[in-house]
C-alpha cells in the first residue's frame, strides 16, 4: 500500500529501493560496481540530498550531477537505453510506495533529469528547449 511521500526517511526508502532494483538488473546494475565497498554509504548520503533537494525544494545538496555523469560516461559509454532503463525503475519504485503530490514532483523531476542527462551526456549538446535561453543581461 501506498503512503504519502513527506519527509528524508521517506527519500531514504525510495532511495535504498531504487538502488536494490537497479543494481538486480543485469542491463544497468554493473555500471554501480565501482561504488560497492567503501563508497557505497557516501553515494547514497549524496542521492538522499540530491532528491531531498529535488522533491522538497531544500538546499541540502551540493555537486554538479552533470559533470559526474559526463565522468562515468567517458569511463564506461552509457547508452539511451541505459537512461530509459534507470527512468524505469524509478518510476516503478515511487509507484510502489508512494501517492500524492510529493510522488508526482518525484515522477516529473525524474524525467526532466534524464532528458536533460541523456541530452548532454551522449551529445554534448543542449536540449533544444534549453537552447533558446538567452541570459538576462542587466
Amino acid at each position: 500500500m501506498s503512503k504519502l511521500l513527506e519527509d528524508r526517511n521517506d527519500i531514504e526508502l525510495l532511495v535504498n529501493r531504487f538502488y536494490d532494483s537497479l543494481l538486480a538488473d543485469d542491463r544497468i546494475g554493473y555500471m554501480f560496481a565501482h561504488l560497492h565497498g567503501k563508497h557505497w554509504q557516501a553515494h547514497l548520503e549524496k542521492m538522499y540530498r540530491f532528491w531531498e533537494s529535488n522533491i522538497f525544494d531544500m538546499e541540502s545538496y551540493q555537486g554538479n550531477p552533470m559533470l559526474a555523469h559526463i565522468k562515468i560516461h567517458n569511463r564506461q559509454p552509457m547508452s539511451e537505453e541505459m537512461f530509459a532503463i534507470w527512468l524505469s525503475h524509478w518510476q516503478n519504485t515511487v509507484n510502489q510506495l508512494f501517492h500524492g503530490e510529493k510522488a508526482e514532483k518525484a515522477l516529473f523531476r525524474a524525467a526532466t533529469i534524464k532528458d536533460l542527462m541523456q541530452q548532454r551526456v551522449l551529445t554534448d549538446e543542449l536540449p533544444m528547449f534549453m537552447q533558446k535561453i538567452r541570459p538576462i543581461r542587466g
